[in-house]
Formats: structure tokens, C-alpha cells, sequence
């Protein structure tokens, strides 16, 4: 019997505690308890009675690409029913003379012709905005358009 005892824990059979004992006479150590695995600790908050939702690679392409599609037609749609941005008022037709630049000549000083009782600064700024100018700079011969109702 105590061969049996033997053979069957190296076979990896359990027994009682205290059979081989018995059978043999000698100590036996009890088997060392499983731990549970690290990630069995965490739990994942789970209503009563659902499983939790598990989405594969594919799954997961199919709920962007929905998510996509409506943002897209979200925007399509605000695009054509909102018609078009319109900033500002009506532009108004504003009376010019033009002025042709000649060699030397600066918008700076040109300001000063056209309106000398009015700051400088205004009067330039009104001919930039009206030439739609990217800068101040003026080229010899460039025909600008300035307003005849500065003071």
C-alpha cells in the first residue's frame, strides 16, 4: 500500500491528508495553494446579469466608422442649411479720384497731399483698406484710388 501512496503522488494524484502518513509512516507536506491570478483581483464594474462588452479589432473599426459617417453628415448638413456667412454690411460705393505714383513718392507724403487738415495715420489707413494693399509700400507708376471725402 505504501508503494501505491508513492506512485500515486508522483503520477501528481492528491490524497487526503494523513493517507500516505498512514501507509508509509513518513511526513507528507501539504500541497502549496494556487495563488490567484494578478489579474483576477480587478473587477470590472458589471450590471447584474450582462456580460461585459467586448468589441474586436473589426468591431471597433465598424463603431468609428459609424461615429465618422455622422460627424460628417452633421457637417455637410450644417453646411447647407446654413447658407453662407455674410461679415460685415453691403460694401457702399465710395467717390475716388486716382493717383498715380511718381518716382520718390511714398504713401506717407501722398497722404499729406490729398488730406493735410486730417491725421496722416487715418488717411493712409483709408487708402490701404480701399487699394486693398498687403503693406504701405507703393510702386513708381501703381494707380491707387483715393476717397474724395477726407477732410
Amino acid at each position: 500500500m505504501a508503494s501505491e501512496g508513492l506512485a500515486a503522488r508522483r503520477r501528481g494524484v492528491r490524497t487526503a491528508p494523513g493517507v500516505a502518513e498512514r501507509a508509509t509512516g513518513a511526513t507528507v507536506l501539504p500541497f502549496p495553494q494556487r495563488r490567484p491570478h494578478p489579474t483576477a483581483a480587478v473587477s470590472r464594474p458589471v450590471l447584474a446579469g450582462t456580460p461585459p462588452l467586448r468589441l474586436t479589432r473589426r468591431g471597433r473599426l465598424v463603431v468609428q466608422s459609424i461615429v465618422g459617417l455622422l460627424l460628417l453628415g452633421a457637417i455637410v448638413a450644417g453646411t447647407v442649411i446654413g447658407g453662407s456667412a455674410v461679415a460685415g454690411s453691403d460694401p457702399q460705393q465710395v467717390p475716388v479720384t486716382y493717383h498715380v505714383v511718381l518716382p520718390g513718392e511714398t504713401l506717407w507724403q501722398i497722404a499729406g497731399q490729398v488730406a493735410p487738415a486730417a491725421d496722416r495715420r487715418d488717411t493712409l489707413a483709408r487708402i490701404v483698406e480701399l487699394n486693398a494693399l498687403p503693406s504701405g509700400a507703393v510702386r513708381v507708376g501703381q494707380r491707387l484710388a483715393i476717397p474724395t471725402d477726407l477732410p
